[in-house]
């Protein structure tokens, strides 16, 4: 069964069938190559040696300089999902400014839960003041999408690279996630082409 369709169904059954078909993937192909897994590996000057083609994180701090990696070194198009905090809080802060391929490579997917009408307009102009070009996406309330907080990245050579944060219920210093990338039709790409869908799908609602 493709994982792109089971994204679209639920999130429990659609994480577990495509980290089974991930896991697949990875023992089943060559060793790993591209710009997707050169980001990846470059990730242990931060964390550690890669596990094949994915990496863990164990806290907010790890979380921000993996991120921060992602910014400063992809180079093709990058959908950047906030579902739990608002955008327009960021600022000065913005990872966004890191990311050196243009406005039009760049999109930002959040909800009104947490991006109201008037967020909704500052958040918009931040973004545009620091990378012009870019589309801010707010999903209105109610709607049945797959919410993760994350990155998600198509690179110039077609490899995919998703980084998904795990939010801790009380204590957001241990937030953990998982980074991963794939040459081929794995996870990676479902994610960026799950959230690309939904970018084509509000931006013309």
């Amino acid at each position: 069964m493709n994982v792109i369709n089971i994204l679209f169904g639920g999130i429990g059954g659609a994480i577990i069938s495509a980290l089974v078909a991930y896991y697949i993937y990875v023992k089943s192909k060559k060793p790993p190559t591209g710009k997707a897994y050169e980001i990846l590996k470059g990730l242990g000057k931060v964390l550690r040696e890669p596990e094949g083609e994915y990496y863990f994180t164990r806290s907010a701090d790890d979380n921000f300089h993996v991120a921060n990696h992602i910014y400063s070194h992809a180079d093709g198009e990058m959908i950047a999902t906030a579902f739990h905090e608002d955008p327009s809080t960021y600022g000065e802060r913005d990872l966004a400014r890191s990311f050196k391929y243009g406005g039009s490579l760049f999109s930002r997917i959040t909800c009104e839960e947490v991006c109201g009408s008037e967020s909704e307009k500052k958040a918009g102009e931040l973004l545009s003041n620091i990378l012009k070009g870019s589309t801010l996406i707010v999903i209105p309330k109610g709607e049945a999408i797959t919410r993760m907080d994350g990155i998600f990245c198509r690179l110039s050579d077609d490899t995919h690279l998703s980084f998904v944060a795990f939010r801790h219920p009380k204590d957001p210093s241990r937030n953990k996630g998982v980074i991963f990338s794939d040459r081929g039709d794995g996870i990676a790409r479902s994610f960026f082409e799950y959230y690309q869908a939904i970018i084509e799908k509000y931006a013309n609602s």
